[in-house]
């Protein structure tokens, strides 16, 4: 188990790619705290995520996300932080996040999300909600082909589709390592 660096590691990628189950296996083995963004976004609003969504709309809710993003950078401790799918593509978080900490793309296809998705999985995500098969094909396909433009700035890119997730998790740790010990290096010179 590594001794926690005070680096956030931030894992960003489509709904549906396993940010939040393989950041508290990923915490768990490091020794970090886990943090999931939403949670945080839903503790300050005071409401659902869908609730601020269709209450206030998806600009109110990038702001609100932007600032309890940024709120992390108060935390001396690292963190393992799952942050929303969109939120690295919305005023500048991407940098941002890249500047506190190391940025980690869980990458999955379409065809992959689409068969993780449950009914109450999609009744919770307001960008997924009331979609027949086909519009939920069609947005997934489109949002995940302007997503990447920012997810694969990322430092690290890890497939997560087809491989078991404690292999998944061993593969990123074993990746995550050298920049923990870079990172602990600095803090101790």
């Amino acid at each position: 188990m590594e001794t926690n660096s005070g680096m956030h590691i931030f894992l960003i990628g489509m709904p549906g790619s396993g940010k939040s189950t393989i950041g508290k296996k990923l915490a768990d083995k490091l020794g970090y705290p886990f943090l999931d963004l939403d949670e945080v976004i839903v503790e300050r609003e005071g409401q659902t995520i869908a609730a601020v969504f269709e209450r206030h709309g998806q600009e109110y809710f990038r702001a609100a996300e932007a600032a309890a993003l940024r709120s992390l950078e108060s935390i001396a401790t690292g963190l393992v932080v799952a942050t929303g799918g969109g939120t690295p593509c919305f005023l500048d978080n991407m940098v941002y996040m890249q500047k506190q900490g190391l940025t980690v793309y869980l990458q999955v296809s379409v065809n992959k999300l689409l068969e993780r998705f449950t009914e109450e999985e999609l009744s919770i995500r307001p960008l997924l909600q009331n979609k027949s098969d086909v519009e939920l094909l069609t947005y997934l396909t489109e949002t995940l082909a302007h997503r990447e433009q920012f997810y694969k700035k990322a430092q690290e890119v890890i497939e997560t589709g087809s491989i078991p997730l404690e292999t998944t998790v061993a593969a990123l740790e074993k990746r995550i390592l050298p920049y923990l010990s870079q990172q602990k290096r600095r803090s101790v010179s």
